[in-house]
């Protein structure tokens, strides 16, 4: 794997992420507003669906989803980007793992909810008892997911092979 890291970190694109003044941090405030889109748009989701703010139509929340998708577009190609200059740090780090399960989980049951629960919502019809469990699930995953991000600056062994 060592070998595999080494020939990412010495690609042209690496060297210019690490070594350029502003290229690393670029590429994180990218992340990290890709990121708050996506997950401040599943959180406000998962929070309607728990309950808060019962006055407000749940299927009004559909406009989240488009923001999201944006975020998530973002988050990705400016991730990878950062993954790319330091390939080691991230792919060592089992928090990383852990970021990565949990924000899928997340993005995962919330377009479950927006399937399952805005036509029953469009009908005026009460939310199965289910919908709650599976919000506050979600909202776990979102917050865990910001949590395990934040410990990468904090959790790594290895910054570079080579």
């Amino acid at each position: 794997m060592d070998l595999i890291f080494s020939a990412v970190e010495q690609t042209p694109f690496s060297v210019w992420m690490r070594e350029d003044l502003y290229a690393y941090f670029i590429a994180l405030i990218f992340h990290s507003l890709g990121m708050a889109l996506l997950i401040g748009g599943g959180i406000v989701v998962s929070l309607r669906v728990i309950g808060f703010a019962p006055a407000a139509r749940l299927e009004r929340f559909r406009g989240f989803f488009p923001v999201m998708w944006v975020g998530a577009v973002m988050a990705i190609v400016s991730g990878v980007a950062l993954l790319i200059g330091y390939p080691a740090k991230a792919l060592t780090n089992p928090v990383f793992a852990l970021k990565f399960a949990c924000l899928i989980g997340a993005a995962v049951l919330v377009r479950h909810l927006a399937r399952e629960l805005f036509p029953i919502a469009e009908r005026g019809e009460a939310l199965p008892s289910w919908a709650r469990s599976l919000g506050i699930a979600a909202l776990v995953l979102w917050l865990g997911g910001v949590a395990a991000g934040k410990l990468l600056l904090h959790t790594y062994t290895i910054l570079l092979v080579s």
